[in-house]
Order: C-alpha cells, then structure tokens, then sequence
C-alpha cells in the first residue's frame, strides 16, 4: 500500500501511477506533477539531506492525496523557477504572489491559500525612525529579485534598494550592518526571526496595509492543464474545512 508521510512529497512510483492512469509517455495529463521552488521558511525548509519539508510541502502532500496524483519538488532559484513556469518545464509553483506580467503564463488556482503581510525591518533606532512610507526614501532597503510586495514600492524607482537571491542572505546583512532595512513578508522573517536574532530586528513604525496574498500557480504550457479542476477543488476543499489553517499552526513563531 502506497504511504504518505508529511515530511516530503512523493518521489517515488510515478511510473505505477502512470500504468494505473492508463496515460502513456507524450499523451493526457502527466503520472506526477512537478513543482519548481525555493527555500523559503516556514513555507519550504531545507533539510540537511537537500529535500524539503515546512508547510506549503504539508499542503502539497494533502493535495497530492487529494487528486491521487504524486508531486515532486525541485529546487530552483526562484527567478529560474519563473523561467521554467514560462517554457511549461515544470507544472506548479506555490507561494506565488499575482502579478499582471505573471498571469501572461501561469494559471493562478483558486482559491488563494495564505496571507501574510510585507514589512520593514531594522534596528530598533532605526525602526522607530520609520513611521510611513516617504522615510524609506533616506535609507537603502534590501529587498529579494523577482519578489513581489506591494505598490507603490514594487515599482518606485526614486528609492535606493539593494536586490540580493533569498530572504536568509537578505537578513544576514541587514543584521551584520551591510543595509540598514530590508523588506520581507512577515510570515517568513518573523518565523526566522524567532529562531534567530543576534542584532535584535524588529519591524519599523510604518508598516503596509496590504496583504501579501499567496497562490499555488500552473503553467498554462503544462502538460498538467487537465488535472487544474481537480487541484482547484481540492485546495478550495482545505481552505474551507480549516484543514490549510491547522498545518499552519506548526510553524507560527512561539
């Protein structure tokens, strides 16, 4: 008998999976979905043997059983993993903020599955100095490429920032003094934050109204596209029965 577990998505027996659906090499829907990615905690932790676990893989893992269909993760950075949705060479993204330039190639499946919120980040002077938007204009904020956090700052070219690959390498330097700000979303500083604070971060006075709303995407070149009605039930599914919320619960900061 096939065994979930909660730690990984399925790696194993897509060929099975293919003979059982009846689907041969080049036809239909794919035996398993791909997913393209990148550490991202509490959504996606990097383990010590290179594989994944944190919630959106628990969400993976339950959507996967939903649709009996496996799902595997592979790692990417995460502009190559755009890259990847746009030529359909992997299936699904999670963790996917919407944008207009996005939905070009990528069917975002309903309903939305998280929130969080961007904030900024600094020193607690620093921070206190910060208490709406235009202050942000005096200092250089440290922001992740191909990130997306809210308008205005999205797209305001008068602010000085500091583009860096991931959320850790972003922290490290905002607490090590090589940027004075940075911006985040809160669900993932705050998790890192709880773990690890040596320079004592903490969010500034002014923080956003706007909500960082997050998506499971598929590639509209996905070989995947028949199986879109069946995640999307599945995902509204664990949305409404709560069950989303309680695989949650295990990463919020203590």
């Amino acid at each position: 008998m096939f065994k979930w577990s909660w730690l990984s998505v399925v790696l194993i027996w897509a060929s099975l999976a293919q003979e059982a659906q009846g689907l041969p090499d080049g036809q239909g829907a794919p035996a398993m979905l791909t997913v393209a990615t990148d550490v991202w905690p509490p959504f996606r932790i990097l383990k010590s043997d290179g594989s994944f676990e944190g919630l959106d893989v628990d969400i993976l893992a339950a959507l996967a059983r939903h649709i009996d269909v496996p799902i595997k993760v592979e790692r990417f950075p995460w502009g190559r993993a755009l890259h990847r949705m746009q030529t359909g060479q992997v299936d699904l993204m999670i963790g996917l903020a919407k944008t207009p330039e996005r939905t070009v190639f990528i069917d975002y499946l309903q309903p939305a599955y998280y929130q969080c919120r961007p904030a900024f980040y600094a020193e607690p002077l620093l921070a206190a100095q910060i208490r709406r938007y235009g202050d942000l204009a005096h200092h250089e904020v440290g922001y992740v490429l191909k990130s997306v956090y809210f308008s205005p700052f999205d797209g305001d070219r008068a602010l000085e920032k500091h583009g860096v690959a991931t959320e850790e390498q972003l922290l490290g330097m905002v607490s090590r003094g090589h940027l004075p700000l940075m911006i985040g979303t809160d669900c993932q500083v705050d998790y890192a934050l709880s773990r690890a604070n040596p320079a004592g971060l903490i969010k500034t006075r002014y923080r956003p109204d706007k909500p960082v709303t997050l998506y499971l995407g598929m590639s509209k070149h996905s070989r995947a596209q028949p199986l879109k009605g069946k995640l999307e039930a599945a995902l509204s599914e664990m949305v409404a029965s709560g069950e989303i919320g309680r695989l949650a619960e295990r990463y919020k900061p203590r």
